[in-house]
């Protein structure tokens, strides 16, 4: 994966029930739309790798570390909370249970416009 994959890559932050919010690194659009599995993921229990590690960009498993650690560290409430994940995030999907992700910016744009 080089720095341009590092710029197209899909991430999403959901909610779970075991694991409370997740965040997820897909390859790409269709890839995270069909919901395959994500080359890395982050959850308070720590972060996930589905690839060969050094395919993986630095800057994905940074943003992955951190997310791991302010998920681990929201629940004794010093470090931070889920929500700063949410800014992770460069896709949501459009409604609950829904295939279709858009941008944050274009749901950014609806509740504004």
């Amino acid at each position: 994966m080089s720095t341009s994959q590092t710029n197209t890559m899909v991430v999403t932050v959901t909610a779970t029930v075991m694991d409370g919010s997740v965040v997820r690194w897909y390859s790409s659009l269709t890839s995270a739309e069909c919901r395959d599995e994500p080359v890395v993921s982050a959850s308070r229990n720590g972060v996930s790798v589905n690839t060969y590690l050094h395919l993986v960009p630095h800057e994905v498993m940074a943003q992955a570390n951190e997310a791991f650690e302010i998920l681990r560290d929201s629940s004794g409430g010093y470090r931070g909370t889920p929500e700063l994940v949410q800014r992770m995030a460069t896709h949501r999907r459009r409604a609950l249970g829904a295939s279709e992700l858009v941008p944050v910016e274009y749901l950014k744009e609806d509740r504004d416009g």
